[in-house]
């Protein structure tokens, strides 16, 4: 990827596609890293029109997990502490505007070292869509735990896929910049799809919003969901929050577009979020928007002590496996202590202790 005539390539590819960002990612392991940039920050920003290559990188990247990190300045590595996730967390973060994602969430989704990394509270957007699959199960576990996590998109390629077969869609209105995009993915104004598009507003606001409202609160939520035969046909639109599914709507006219538009009783804290299914398999996905009655998180009090537990057992998992290796790597044992007190802590909390 620093090669002149390989960004070029790059550049054209995403003009076909109408993909306005392609994030170059430096991928790393223990030995280096492959797919190699010729630089992080914005002089080494380089677009056509409106379509752009931004580098950033897949590191640390191994069996526990590969992480993202977006609209960096500088690349964040130390292979003599590569497991210790949390410090490139640091010192990514510490970067203006840098973003820190999950990568391959929607395939591995926690069948990695993420109950563990999400206690750091750094994780600022998950993979929910790669290839053809939508991991919502995982997803709308963690969301029902209290955390804010923004959906994204990852095409992988080149390793399976193509640039733009998987899209992170991000709301910056008419004043598109790459900082605009980068700042709504932060904020997570965001839908992702392979095929349809999806916009969803509550009480007119945008998906990655928080509002604070007093209860009862009655809150307009509007869906539509447009595409067309050549993408997929709309099977049907849903809201889902905390509790399932609040509504759907099947599109028995096999119309292009379908749109709910609704009233919806908040009593509660609770995550919000859109869906369009296709019958192509083609879907799309949004960020919530999250609702916060009397300052109370957005945790789920019902589904949230059987959720913790899936993420204990899994991060005793990871214990085992570490001490049963020749040489046992003592940071990461308080890395997995310090993840099992927060989910101590959070069920503590949900329980009213």
């Amino acid at each position: 990827t620093d090669k002149p005539e390989y960004k070029q390539y790059l550049l054209q590819m995403a003009k076909a596609e109408d993909v306005h960002i392609v994030n170059m990612l430096e991928m790393g392991h223990h030995l280096g890293t492959d797919f190699k940039v010729d630089g992080f920050g914005k002089e080494f920003r380089q677009c056509l029109g409106n379509y752009c290559l931004i580098s950033g990188q897949e590191d640390p990247r191994n069996e526990i997990g590969h992480i993202i990190g977006l609209n960096i300045n500088k690349q964040v590595r130390d292979t003599s502490k590569y497991f210790y996730y949390d410090l490139v967390f640091e010192k990514l973060h510490l970067q203006p505007g840098a973003l820190i994602g999950y990568a391959h969430f929607a395939w591995k989704g926690f069948d990695q070292g993420f109950p563990w990394h999400i206690t750091s509270n750094e994780i600022d957007f998950i993979e929910l869509l790669q290839f053809l699959r939508l991991n919502t199960a995982d997803y709308y576990d963690y969301l029902n735990l209290g955390f804010k996590i923004t959906a994204a998109a990852g095409s992988d390629f080149p390793w399976a896929s193509t640039i733009g077969d998987v899209r992170t869609f991000a709301y910056t209105g008419n004043n598109f910049s790459v900082d605009n995009w980068f700042a709504a993915l932060k904020a997570g104004n965001t839908f992702v799809s392979n095929g349809p598009a999806l916009l969803f507003t509550a009480d007119g606001e945008l998906p990655g919003t928080i509002e604070n409202v007093e209860k009862p609160h009655a809150s307009r939520l509007m869906v539509k969901a447009l595409s067309n035969p050549a993408i997929g046909v709309i099977e049907r639109v849903a809201i889902y929050n905390n509790d399932g599914m609040v509504t759907e709507k099947i599109n028995v006219g096999k119309m292009d577009s379908l749109s709910i538009d609704i009233t919806h009783s908040i009593k509660k804290s609770q995550w919000i979020a859109a869906v369009v299914y296709c019958e192509n398999g083609a879907v799309a996905h949004t960020t919530p928007v999250y609702y916060v009655v009397d300052n109370k998180p957005t945790y789920d009090k019902v589904k949230a002590p059987g959720i913790i537990q899936k993420q204990v057992d899994f991060i005793e998992r990871i214990r085992e496996q570490e001490k049963e290796k020749p040489s046992v790597d003592n940071g990461i044992l308080e890395r997995l202590d310090k993840a099992e007190l927060y989910y101590k802590k959070l069920s503590e909390e949900i329980q009213g202790k």
